[in-house]
């Protein structure tokens, strides 16, 4: 009889993800304003999800080649996200109006959250409309088949109900609809008022520009105003058959995404039926893509309060640490040659790494630099440092993925600027991805002592703005196996080799899913054998069902298996085939971005630090780079950090069969992985630690 293995649908499992991030905004030891940062990641978050995920069910809805079982399960699905995401609004609105606003005000501070204003602040709202929104507001009047103008992705706008005062006396007169967008790109979102008895006040604009309307409309009665805003259809994919320049395609649909089908109507819930459904006809949305919420619309915005309580309500994040090893060193290149070199990203510096190129531009031996490209920082010190380098003569190539989800403006802007600085711009294919994080610097050298070339493979982006809040690591090496693999996968981006075997590195499409199923099995022989089997994976997401069900059979034949899982996870827990599953996710100060897998292997201890997560299309559809560490003294320090993280139990939380999330609570020790890898790598920075780690960090 075949077994039945369920799976958790990639998207609701995404949901409840993000409804961890809006725990994290709940929990009350965490600092204010940190939890009201925490609400404008939730906010979001969600919009992004809206712009991508959703708009392929839409497509998928609108496509007549789909199938009707198709086009069924994603209404079914949108019918689940819709009603999840209305649950986590409701939510949101009751903890920010009930616990945010208020917990403000105790600090000294008022965020004015209606129209009713202190009397002392009457005239300087008035005054300040005038003098300064005002002037940029561009109202435009509702009328179906007639005057309708186009709501842009991702802007708040005012919807306002209204009477002609010239027909006060008319019986059954009708109401007038218009719509105001918001001015934030001249005006912020939040507006300081003058300190009145003792307290800071704040306001939203919204509700300056809504104190205002009869200015705006000086022939109209106003009777009532609401929130609006559109999310539009922000997915799109080139495809290999287009063809052509790929610079000029992508351009082409970054700015179609601006005017993209509208996939969600989102309103403040007090908004009358009635004029719902008269905006819905009017801008053509269906009424099963209205999501209703609170007054206020686009909190994201909430990272942009400022805080005027004149304490401290923030964490404070520990400085980046330095290294002695190479801040001791004349070179870096001298250090990495002796040994392999692991750097965690924010707890140590990312000054490291444009050191690191600046040597290699610095120095007469080094021939060549290559490097992927995915999301880098704007006004980029890594893009600073290539070109440098090609400046002192270098051959310099950067592989860019110019199809990074809402970076590709900047990384055309980027590859535009090296190729007129000589710089070798390779772009990857239509239909291709390259996610690896990866960099390759080659030397002339007749010492066959020497390492011929020099490599750093991250699990993050080369960005030094994201390096100071995602949790990533970096392998410096000159292992000849790595770097002579490395130098062959990019020849293969360029197209200038057509050799697909790979017998260190992993590689996706070529190797990486075979070699992962392989250790699998053989952790599941191990089981069989009554001998010691454990697998850890630490990742972003987890949706694959093929690797899934590796994990499965794995835990069926009594494979210990811990997983660190940030993100998505289909994997569905506490069942018979995954009883020996153990899976927790962490939300912290920074966000976990790093991906490891260990495989007991024997004792081995096979540990791989890799660009990718097990998605389908990380695992298919692009190319992604895991590199092994030989290193035991490396070894040592990343199953540390694995201890650490799995014995959480202050940010930590596991995922119930319903997709709960459950924080981890025991009698234990407090333990806050974030905090305990700082303290742990401490110790690691200290130039003559030795490969053990003191008793403390090892459970």
């Amino acid at each position: 009889m075949e077994k039945t293995r369920k799976y958790f649908k990639r998207d609701i499992s995404w949901l409840s993800f993000n409804y961890r991030v809006l725990m994290e905004a709940m929990d009350k030891t965490v600092p204010l304003f940190d939890r009201i940062k925490f609400l404008s990641i939730y906010h979001s978050n969600q919009e992004e999800f809206y712009r991508v995920r959703v708009s392929e069910y839409h497509q998928i809805l609108a496509d007549t080649s789909k199938d009707a079982e198709e086009k069924r399960q994603a209404e079914e699905t949108l019918t689940a996200i819709n009603q999840e995401v209305n649950r986590q609004v409701d939510i949101f609105n009751k903890f920010f109006f009930n616990d945010i606003i208020p917990e403000l005000e105790q600090n000294g501070m008022v965020l004015y959250h209606q129209e009713k204003i202190e009397e002392c602040h009457q005239q300087e709202v008035r005054n300040f409309f005038k003098e300064e929104i005002f002037p940029f507001l561009q109202p435009v009047l509702i009328l179906k088949n007639d005057i309708v103008s186009f709501l842009r992705d991702n802007r708040l706008y005012l919807a306002v109900k209204m009477y002609k005062k010239s027909e006060r006396d008319t019986p059954d007169r009708q109401p007038f609809y218009a719509q105001i967008k918001i001015p934030f790109s001249k005006v912020p979102r939040f507006i300081s008022l003058t300190p009145y008895n003792g307290k800071r006040y704040v306001m939203f604009i919204d509700d300056m520009i809504a104190l205002n309307l009869d200015i705006v409309f000086p022939g109209f009665d106003i009777d009532s105003h609401y929130a609006i805003r559109v999310s539009r259809d922000a997915d799109f994919s080139i495809e290999a058959k287009e063809g052509g320049n790929i610079v000029d395609a992508v351009r082409k649909r970054v700015k179609k995404r601006k005017i993209g089908n509208a996939n969600r109507l989102v309103y403040d819930g007090n908004m009358p039926t009635d004029m719902r459904e008269y905006i819905c006809e009017a801008y053509d949305i269906p009424h099963d893509q209205c999501i209703r919420s609170g007054r206020y619309l686009n909190l994201e915005d909430l990272s942009k309060l400022p805080n005027l309580t004149g304490k401290v309500l923030s964490e404070t994040l520990p400085q980046p640490m330095r290294l002695p090893i190479f801040d001791n060193a004349t070179s870096m290149f001298d250090v990495i040659r002796q040994r392999d070199f692991l750097i965690h990203f924010p707890y140590q510096s990312f000054d490291y790494l444009t050191r690191f190129l600046t040597e290699a531009a610095d120095d007469p031996s080094v021939t060549d630099i290559k490097l992927t490209q995915y999301r880098v920082a704007e006004n980029s010190e890594v893009i600073d440092r290539l070109l440098y380098a090609a400046r002192k003569g270098k051959q310099v190539t950067v592989y860019v993925e110019i199809k990074a989800r809402f970076d590709e403006e900047n990384n055309i802007i980027t590859s535009e600027l090296m190729r007129e600085s000589g710089i070798r711009v390779v772009y990857s294919t239509p239909g291709l991805k390259v996610h690896a994080k990866a960099l390759l610097i080659k030397c002339a050298t007749t010492d066959a002592s020497q390492p011929p070339a020099y490599a750093f493979l991250s699990t993050g982006n080369f960005n030094e703005d994201t390096a100071k809040i995602y949790s990533d690591m970096g392998l410096f090496t000159v292992n000849r196996n790595i770097t002579g693999e490395l130098d062959k996968l990019f020849s293969i981006l360029d197209g200038s080799s057509t050799d697909r075997y790979f017998g260190t590195l992993l590689v996706a499409q070529f190797n990486m899913v075979d070699v992962l199923k392989q250790k699998i099995r053989f952790e599941i022989e191990e089981a069989r054998q009554g001998r010691k089997a454990h697998i850890i994976l630490k990742m972003n997401g987890l949706h694959d069902t093929g690797m899934i069900d590796a994990l499965y059979d794995a835990s069926e034949a009594g494979v210990q298996i811990d997983l660190i899982v940030r993100g998505i996870n289909c994997l569905v827990p506490d069942q018979p085939y995954s009883r020996n599953i153990h899976t927790v996710r962490i939300i912290d100060s920074y966000l976990e971005h790093a991906r490891i897998w260990y495989f007991y292997a024997g004792g081995h201890e096979d540990i791989y630090l890799s660009s990718a997560d097990w998605m389908r299309r990380n695992l298919n559809r692009r190319i992604e780079t895991a590199v092994p560490v030989f290193d035991q003294r490396i070894k040592n320090e990343i199953l540390s950090i694995l201890e650490l993280q799995l014995h959480d139990n202050v940010k930590a939380c596991y995922i119930d069969e319903n997709l709960n999330n459950h924080y981890i609570r025991n009698n234990l020790p407090e333990m806050r992985s974030q905090r305990s890898c700082f303290n742990l790598l401490k110790e690691y920075s200290v130039p003559d630690t030795p490969a053990g780690m003191p008793e403390i960090f090892i459970s």
